[in-house]
Parts: structure tokens; C-alpha cells; sequence
């Protein structure tokens, strides 16, 4: 039986798609009209996977073919995985993983904050949609980096307002962890 959400794909393979749908991002984030952190975040949130693999005209040109035959998931954006209420733990750590590769990648400024606020959001929609925690970071610090992004003006609404319910339920949960 396959997961709906993510098309039967192993979470290694989810990480392997977003690797590169975040490098063809990259990519364009070249551009000098995306040298802002808004515009690099605007770029990752509105990313689509690609629909068909083997087909080169409905994929980026950094895609690599997967290494097994399972069906992609495609047509949602970042942002409607993010906020997805049955997106699943796998692609979310997955979409964090990548995130954090891309922030560690020697990237422009605007670019890593871009990345960072993905990697928050991920982690963010598997506590709130999940009860989930998919990091190693404390409860507080957490909770401390949700309190900054709120107050990022690039960061979309719908993230903030996950951040501000994630930033709660981190508040409740600090008290557990030791």
C-alpha cells in the first residue's frame, strides 16, 4: 500500500527531488531581481516537483533520474506541502533536510534566510499537523526562531501564522523536555 502523499516514495527519493527542485531554484535565484530574502522564499514556496522525470521538457535541467519507477507527487507548490494538514513526515523531513543543506551551502545572504525559514516551516507543519517533532533543536529554540521569523516582513501569513501555533504548542512542550 502506498502513502497518498507521497506516491509510495522513499523518504531518500523525496529528499533526492527536493535536492534538486531547491538547486533549479537556486538557479534562478541568480537573477538579480531575487537578491532579496522575499524573493528567494517567494521562489522555494511557489516550486513545484517535476510532473514527469522522463520527460526532459517537463522537468528542470539539474533532474537526475530517479533511481526507481515510483510516480512523483507534483502540482502542489512548497508552500501547500507546508500546509497541508496530511503531508507526510517523510517529505517534511525531507523538505527540512534539504532546506538545511541549502542554508549551509555557502549561499547569498538572502538565499540562506530564504532556506532557513523553509527548514522552520517544515519543521513547524509536522509539529502542528503532526504532533511531531522532526528536529534535534530544543523545544525553546525553536520556539525563540519561530518568534523571529514572525516578525520577518517577507514571511508570508499563512507561515506565520503556523510559526505563531508551532511557537504555542513548543511553549507547552518546552516543559517535557529535558
Amino acid at each position: 500500500m502506498t502513502d497518498e502523499t507521497t506516491y509510495g516514495l522513499s523518504p531518500d527519493r523525496l529528499a533526492h527531488l527536493l535536492a534538486m527542485g531547491m538547486e533549479n531554484s537556486a538557479l534562478a535565484g541568480d537573477r538579480e531581481d531575487a537578491a532579496t530574502p522575499a524573493a528567494f522564499l517567494q521562489e522555494m514556496l511557489a516550486g513545484r516537483l517535476p510532473h514527469d522525470p522522463a520527460d526532459p521538457d517537463s522537468s528542470p535541467s539539474v533532474f537526475n533520474k530517479p533511481s526507481d519507477n515510483s510516480p512523483i507527487p507534483s502540482g502542489q507548490t512548497t508552500q501547500e506541502l507546508l500546509l497541508g494538514e496530511t503531508t507526510s513526515l517523510a517529505f517534511l523531513s525531507s523538505l527540512k533536510d534539504s532546506a538545511k543543506k541549502l542554508a549551509r551551502g555557502g549561499v547569498p545572504e538572502g538565499k540562506q534566510a530564504a532556506a532557513i525559514a523553509v527548514y522552520y516551516a517544515a519543521v513547524a507543519s509536522a509539529l502542528v499537523f503532526q504532533n511531531a517533532k522532526i528536529t534535534k533543536r530544543s523545544y525553546r529554540e525553536v520556539r525563540e526562531a519561530y518568534a523571529k521569523l514572525e516578525q520577518k516582513s517577507w514571511i508570508p501569513s499563512e507561515l506565520k501564522e503556523m510559526f505563531k501555533e508551532a511557537g504555542r504548542m513548543c511553549l507547552e512542550l518546552e516543559a517535557t523536555e529535558k
